[in-house]
């Protein structure tokens, strides 16, 4: 039973991470990109904007998932959380070594990938602190 919840937690905080950047995407292709990104050729102001704001959304999306990853770990929340990130990193291998979007910066891909990652461990870091200072952790 608690290799099933290991397996869970990490899916369940990995499906969080990608809800919150599916969401963010449909809300800012809609506000900052009308007629997408290739369509319309948005200013340099509103592409820059989209960009640093999908770092943030996903910063925050990240941290979220690590968190929710961690709290819902049988045991070693922070170790759980470090498999999310071993697998965010891998799944982010392929952008980040390729070509970026047209409209994208070729900076972008990897700063994307490596955000995720750092969030994801800072979330299981803040979980499994919080757990440590309150005593030990009962689901």
């Amino acid at each position: 039973m608690r290799f099933l919840r290991s397996i869970a937690a990490i899916v369940i905080g990995l499906g969080f991470m990608a809800a919150t950047t599916k969401v963010w995407m449909i809300v800012a292709n809609a506000t900052l990109l009308p007629g997408g990104s290739e369509v319309a050729k948005p200013s340099a102001v509103r592409m820059a904007t989209y960009l640093y704001m999908n770092l943030v959304v996903c910063g925050v999306g990240a941290v979220l998932g690590g968190w929710l990853t961690a709290r819902i770990a049988p045991s070693s929340p922070y170790a759980h959380a470090a498999a999310l990130a071993a697998l965010v990193a891998i799944i982010s291998i392929p952008s980040a070594t390729g070509a970026p979007a047209p409209a994208h910066p070729g900076w972008y891909p990897a700063a994307i990938g490596l955000v995720a990652v750092l969030g994801v461990l800072l979330g299981g870091k803040l979980r499994a602190a919080a757990a440590s200072a309150d005593g030990p952790v009962v689901a």
